[in-house]
């Protein structure tokens, strides 16, 4: 029986538009610290820390964005220290000393289950940090010498700044015992806070994750001591964006200190006080102050590349492989501050023969189309500027295949967070007819994004991309806005329109619309959602898995947190309905989840569901199990497994079978220098009413080797199955790394498939012949190839 739906998602936004109309004072009243608090130790408020609209541009404190927030002033050096993870610079007896940590996790509050020792002091020019990491049981200790930002698995010291202290964006430092680096950035709708609407944010439980795409400079050095180890690291100011304050007052600038002690249960020890009753990370950091005449010159890079690659594949026009020749090239990268908080890049020629492939997906059965993550660096980098809350991805800059020559612009002006990025892609004109009047062109792509502040984790913006080639286009133009309620409730709204017309000069126009409303605190959390994508909705510059819904979604959670040897635990329960636009239900979905997290770094997740999916005009009712367990409990080793079963649809046979999966992974560190981490994956699918005959079954096998020689010297080596296409691929990448910028990568890049599955059924001759009666494969690409980067910075 089909079932409808009258239209009423409307009604989400009157209700978030109604909850901010009731709320005019929202965050206007804010605990303050009186007189006598703020001379002795200060810690933070039991309430919100949020901030209120005002006019013109207010100071912190008019915005309680200070108020009871522990603070600490480095003093001004004029010995900077020796970046060499040793603490015996004389900077350091003067320096600011923070000794006072409290639990984060597992228990919020509870003091540091391991003595730390922080020092901060700076100079014009740079922010030193000095780190010493005590250890009761220094066995316990996690330490390995790997790449640049690849260290999460270890003890990490990691600062974070929020320097325009607005709760919006923020930067991560970290560094490990041997002095590996990583740096990321946090944005406030994006694993960094309560703000954000109906975005993937920060739980109230683990620290942010960082988007590890965003590099810079700086210097960090750590050794192992008898007790622990000892760090250093300094943070060139130019590598930062911050405002200038008004001639004579000192910079204040959030700050956060955390320690990770990954053997205590996953432990995170943090300088300022956190709460899981907050949802926000920025609204609990602390405060650095006191910095003056910090350096003002503008931050100018240069990074030029020369590539040379030899490339060979099978052509089935001889058939036969052919190697081509060698194919030096070379490319320019060049980054300017504009000022301390606007920065300009320009990229031509990029390359990026470097870059990990893909993450292998099973594709036999797919509905919709897969989605595959953005990987080249000049794209990912300052990603978070264009990102905009939607069902859809309304940027997804994998649409620009192949670029002569890109450039952005983003930052921070007052209030306002801008980005505008644009591009050619060569690969519109690749045509198989010359005679076409598009054979040779380039299509052009625009994107702009601005954000403007209204308070804390709350903000207005607009999006308007674009796709330009010949007289065809596609457009949108975009609104969307987060605010944060309270401290444990945030609502969001999103609104776009597209526009699309063909070389044929046929035109089309859509819509989507999201609001939202989520609530998480220490035990309890729930959602409400709607959002509708009209028929004729789709862009070019983004990525549209489905269109003609209309969805409404909730759950419901309530954690309890014994925190003994279940640390936390918790049922949660969700439901949605989706129709069309003619009202016709097409989709129900009701869920049953319980995750348990238990000492020693385990947990267990597991899920009920019981769904209808409307396909081919058919209602399918369908139940499906879901458990997955992890184990990290060793610094030598960890794994994961999980399995799922129940019916699924057979989209091509339009009938009901049963589908099995099963997955593990494993990940261990014989020494120090060396980790390998292995994962397997397998689908079946049968049918129930012929016998249960096998339709398919799909395993793909992946294992990633990394050796690090030296601090400068490392290897990367990936192997990976996948019995769907009967590939076989083999990637190997040397690269010696000076800094962030100055790489020099040597790599191989072998692929393979099984003969009778090439485009013609090949038969080869020679060694393709050996090959293939050999290992029943026969080579379909490979390419070698070295590339050098070196950058200048001024």
């Amino acid at each position: 029986m089909k079932t409808t739906h009258g239209h009423g998602l409307p009604a989400l936004f009157l209700a978030a538009a109604l909850a901010l109309a009731l709320r005019p004072d929202l965050g206007a009243q804010v605990p303050r610290a009186t007189e006598a608090e703020a001379e002795g130790p200060l810690t933070r408020p039991a309430g919100p820390v949020t901030a209120a609209p005002a006019p013109g541009l207010p100071t912190p404190e008019e915005l309680g964005l200070v108020s009871g927030r522990p603070r600490v002033s480095p003093p001004r050096t004029t010995t900077p220290p020796v970046i060499d993870g040793v603490l015996d610079d004389e900077v350091w007896r003067d320096a600011a000393h923070l000794t006072e940590f409290t639990q984060q996790s597992p228990i919020d509050g509870a003091p540091g289950t391991e003595a730390t020792d922080v020092y901060v002091a700076y100079d014009s020019e740079n922010l030193y940090f000095a780190f010493h990491a005590h250890y009761q049981d220094p066995t316990i200790m996690r330490a390995n010498r790997v790449e640049r930002d690849r260290a999460m698995q270890d003890d990490l010291m990691t600062v974070y700044f929020d320097t325009f202290l607005d709760q919006q964006r923020g930067y991560d430092f970290d560094v490990n015992g041997y002095g590996v680096q990583g740096d990321g950035v946090i944005t406030s709708g994006r694993g960094g806070g309560g703000g954000g609407g109906m975005g993937r944010g920060w739980r109230g439980g683990p620290i942010p994750r960082a988007d590890r795409s965003w590099n810079t400079l700086f210097d960090t050095a750590g050794q192992i001591v008898e007790d622990g180890y000892t760090a250093e690291m300094a943070i060139p100011f130019k590598s930062l964006r911050y405002p200038s304050p008004p001639d004579g007052e000192p910079h204040r600038w959030g700050l956060q200190i955390v320690r990770e002690v990954k053997g205590k249960d996953q432990e995170n020890q943090v300088w300022a006080p956190m709460s899981r009753d907050e949802t926000s990370f920025f609204a609990q950091m602390g405060i650095l102050e006191g910095m003056t005449d910090i350096s003002t010159s503008r931050n100018l890079e240069i990074m030029p590349t020369v590539t040379a690659i030899q490339y060979g594949e099978l052509d089935p026009t001889i058939p036969g492989f052919v190697n081509q020749s060698t194919d030096p090239d070379a490319g320019l990268n060049v980054k300017y501050g504009i000022t301390s908080d606007l920065t300009a890049d320009f990229t031509i020629n990029p390359d990026f023969s470097q870059i990990e492939s893909d993450r292998p997906q099973i594709e036999v059965n797919q509905r919709f189309p897969l989605f595959y993550s953005e990987l080249r660096p000049f794209f990912v980098e300052g990603a978070e500027i264009f990102q905009f809350q939607a069902p859809v991805t309304v940027v997804h800059t994998r649409t620009i295949v192949d670029p002569d020559y890109g450039a952005k612009l983003s930052g921070q002006a007052g209030r306002f967070s801008l980005g505008i990025l644009t591009a050619n892609d060569q690969a519109a004109g690749r045509l198989d007819d010359p005679t076409d009047a598009g054979f040779g062109k380039t299509a052009q792509t625009f994107i702009g994004r601005a954000r403007y502040d209204l308070y804390a984790e709350s903000n207005l913006g607009v999006i308007v991309t674009g796709r330009e080639f010949l007289d065809s286009h596609s457009r949108t133009l975009g609104f969307d806005g987060n605010f944060r309620l309270g401290p444990t409730i945030s609502t969001g709204f999103s609104a776009v329109g597209s526009t699309n017309q063909d070389r044929g000069g046929t035109d089309a126009g859509g819509h989507l619309l999201l609001a939202g409303l989520r609530h998480n605190s220490r035990h309890l959390s729930f959602s409400l959602s709607g959002h509708e994508i009209s028929r004729e909705f789709d862009t070019a510059v983004g990525f549209v898995r489905r269109n003609d819904i209309r969805r409404y979604d909730g759950s419901i959670g309530y954690q309890f947190r014994p925190e003994t040897w279940i640390i936390n635990w918790g049922p949660s329960i969700s439901y949605g309905r989706n129709y069309d636009f003619d009202g016709v239900l097409q989709d129900e979905t009701r869920s049953a989840r319980m995750m348990l997290n238990f000492a020693r770094s385990i947990s267990v997740f597991s899920n009920v569901s019981w769904d209808m999916e409307r396909f081919g005009g058919i209602d399918f009712e369908k139940q499906r199990f879901f458990v997955r367990g992890n184990v990290n409990t060793n610094r030598r080793y960890s794994f994961g497994a999980d399995v799922s079963m129940g019916e699924e649809i057979f989209y091509s046979g339009l009938y009901l079978g049963e589908q099995v999966g099963y997955g593990a992974d494993a990940t261990i560190r014989p020494w120090d220098s060396v980790q390998s981490s292995v994962s397997i994956e397998r689908r079946r699918f049968t049918d129930p009413a012929n016998n249960d005959a096998e339709v398919f079954d799909v395993r793909i096998l992946r294992a990633t080797t990394n050796i690090q020689f030296t601090d400068r010297l490392g290897m990367r080596n990936i192997v990976e199955v996948n019995s769907q296409s009967d590939t076989f691929d083999f990637n190997l990448l040397f690269n010696y790394r000076v800094n962030a910028g100055t790489v020099i990568y040597a790599g191989y890049d072998d692929h393979l498939m099984r003969a009778d599955l090439i485009e013609g059924d090949l038969d080869g001759d020679g060694y393709e012949e050996q090959l293939y009666y050999t290992t029943g494969k026969k080579r379909i690409n490979r390419a070698f190839f070295v590339k050098f980067q070196y950058l200048f910075r001024y």
